[in-house]
């Protein structure tokens, strides 16, 4: 093409032409990039395109400058550039570097809304109940519907033009960035519910969390992203909520099995809890061919003490009674209150020898403890059975037997004096119970 044909095609063009040095200042300008901005080419020419643009268009222009430098041609990015007057027109641009004067040559065309959208399209978008950002193949945004400007606090104008990052908190902008550039690479609509959560930021810099859908666009002017994008605060506090309701109802029906198998004065297993634990015991001592122990334990003399002292230092001396037998009970004994002033010790794994210690060693225990109002002692009973699935019949309630036996002998310590325990063999003359 001659000089003149240049020239002429320059001044011609019904389309804004211009030409830019690689700092970005005007050189030249054609008469339609004058009559549709507004400024003339005398205005125009020496100046930087940053004295023009939106204060929020200066650094995505600026890249997309510094990029061209790399051969690249930014292929209708978009921004927003002052008229005279104060306002702003939307341009989409088109532009290329000649790499050996490093001129840019730049085509631009005006556009009333974000480039590929119609005035219908977009009063559907905004009718949208989900916020929608469309960003071109750069990142840079092109499109937002009022949901976005409500969920992200800013308005339409702030962010045309912007890369879709300035929607991200800083410290993810390079992992977003990254993202972006493989979505771009492989583009496949991603929608809601498969997980793709993410952190979006507000304009006032509040982080929350958000899901995002992404579709790709063919547009006649090149590819777009369209992301539907959905605040999740609400659901994730109502969520939270849930959970620390669910825990506050799980500790407060394990606080009320704790209630229901716990005896209220001394902290003890309750006489409910006392006869699950010894049919699991037995159960258990069964399959290992193992031996189990029943302790009865009374209180001697509690009546008169009760009557002499009153119901509160009474409620007092069953406390301690419990306490005593708790902390000289084995991790694996199980020690309840029977009911009144009786109590009882399911001993597991353990033969008659070993029952008539333990019951020994909780007897010097009560009579030593340095009683305040007066010396309390104990009497107990003591029974055991050797448990072996093969050699014990199955229709046996060794529980039942186990309580009988044990009672009989307490009532042989209490009428022997007191302050004493037996042992079923004295009183069926065998080691053990069949």
């Amino acid at each position: 093409m001659s000089e003149y044909d240049f020239e002429a095609f320059f001044e011609r063009s019904a389309e804004m032409l211009c030409i830019a040095g690689a700092d970005g200042c005007f050189r030249r300008v054609n008469p339609a990039f004058q009559r549709i901005l507004g400024w003339t080419a005398e205005e125009l020419t020496g100046r930087s395109f940053s004295d023009f643009i939106h204060p929020d268009d200066v650094e995505p222009t600026a890249k997309e400058i510094e990029a061209l430098a790399s051969g690249i041609p930014a292929i209708f990015f978009g921004n927003r550039y002052r008229c005279p007057d104060g306002s702003y027109r939307h341009l989409g641009w088109t532009a290329v570097r000649e790499p050996e004067t490093g001129l840019l040559f730049a085509t631009a065309r005006t556009a009333a809304e974000p480039p590929g959208a119609n005035r219908r399209f977009q009063l559907i978008i905004d009718a949208s109940p989900a916020a929608l950002v469309m960003v071109d193949q750069r990142g840079f945004i092109c499109l937002v519907n009022k949901e976005s400007e409500r969920v992200f606090g800013y308005s339409r104008d702030e962010l045309m033009g912007k890369t879709i990052e300035v929607l991200v908190p800083p410290d993810d902008h390079a992992r977003h960035e990254r993202e972006r550039a493989a979505f771009s690479r492989n583009p496949a609509m991603r929608p809601m519910g498969f997980g793709r959560h993410v952190r979006a930021v507000r304009r006032d810099g509040t982080v929350f969390p958000a899901e995002v859908a992404l579709n790709p666009v063919q547009l006649d002017d090149g590819p777009y992203v369209l992301s539907t994008i959905v605040d999740l605060t609400f659901q994730k506090q109502t969520e939270d909520t849930m959970a620390r309701l669910s825990q506050d109802l799980e500790s407060a029906n394990a606080a009320l099995a704790h209630q229901a198998l716990t005896d209220p004065l001394t902290g003890l297993f309750n006489r409910r809890a006392f006869d699950e634990q010894l049919e699991k015991q037995i159960q258990l001592m069964g399959r290992v061919g193992r031996a189990i122990s029943l302790l009865m334990i009374d209180v001697d003399s509690f009546k008169e003490y009760n009557d002499r002292y009153g119901h509160p230092a009474g409620d007092e001396a069953l406390r301690a009674v419990g306490n005593l037998l708790r902390r000289m009970a084995r991790t694996t004994d199980v020690v309840a209150r029977y009911g009144g002033d009786e109590f009882a010790v399911i001993l597991p794994n353990t033969t008659q020898q070993g029952a008539l210690k333990m019951a020994d060693r909780f007897r010097m225990a009560v009579r030593d403890h340095p009683w305040e109002l007066e010396k309390l002692t104990l009497s107990t009973g003591a029974a055991t059975i050797l448990l072996d699935n093969e050699a014990n019949p199955l229709n046996i309630d060794y529980a039942a037997r186990l309580l009988a036996t044990a009672d009989r002998a307490l009532y042989c310590s209490k009428g022997s004096g007191r302050n004493r325990v037996t042992s079923a063999a004295e009183i069926t003359g065998a080691d053990q119970l069949p």
